[in-house]
């Protein structure tokens, strides 16, 4: 091919050549770049909880204070299950389900959920947790069979490890200890192993200055 003939041909393959280099650069770009974020789903672990309808339900208002006839009738719709379920609310709506916990038919179905709690709680918490304990705990017995018996006695052995923790408030252990009785009077637990350095002197009664155990 003559050297004129191939002048004029360069330019042209050239041309030709670019629009396949571009499309090609497109591509390899597009299949590079990450995938837009639009494309992602957003979790649904992101959306907000929704406000609990025990906030607006009248007999959960009325049982927010301190009538025992209000935490009763609540215990009776709701029952233990119901009233164990409403503590991850928080708020005045858990103190609530605590007050009426005690009087729930089948409350002796709390006493391993509400030991675990308590365990785990800060002090500034433990004291409706507590107070919910002996009030179940502190129930006469029912002529039926235990509703969940290694749960009871989980709930004695960790009432155990409260009693005895020095870190806590006085009146805190004075209230878990009392619980851990109701408890040994059950058979649950060991008296003996129950601390009674709160107990006053047989001497006389509050001489030692420690707060005595609730009866």
């Amino acid at each position: 091919m003559k050297p004129a003939r191939l002048a004029l041909l360069a330019p042209l393959a050239v041309a030709l050549a670019a629009p396949v280099a571009c499309r090609r650069d497109s591509a390899t770009s597009a299949s590079s770049s990450p995938p837009s974020s639009a494309a992602v789903p957003p979790s649904a672990s992101a959306a907000p909880r929704p406000p609990s309808p025990r906030l607006t339900d009248p007999r959960w208002l009325r049982a927010a204070g301190d009538d025992p006839l209000e935490h009763a009738r609540l215990a009776e719709a709701e029952g233990a299950s119901g009233l164990l379920a409403a503590l991850e609310d928080g708020g005045d709506i858990a103190l609530a389900a605590l007050r009426a916990l005690p009087y729930a038919d089948d409350a002796d179905l709390a006493l391993g959920p509400l030991a675990e709690r308590a365990r785990s709680a800060p002090a500034p918490s433990l004291p409706p947790l507590l107070d919910a304990l002996l009030g179940v705990a502190g129930r006469p017995p029912r002529p039926r069979e235990p509703l969940d018996p290694d749960g009871a006695r989980a709930a004695a052995a960790i009432l155990l490890e409260l009693s005895a923790r020095r870190d806590l408030p006085a009146e805190q252990r004075a209230v878990a200890i009392s619980a851990a009785r109701a408890l040994a009077e059950k058979g649950l637990v060991d008296p003996a192993r129950i601390p009674a350095d709160l107990d006053p002197p047989l001497s006389g009664a509050g001489a030692g200055g420690g707060q005595a155990p609730r009866p």
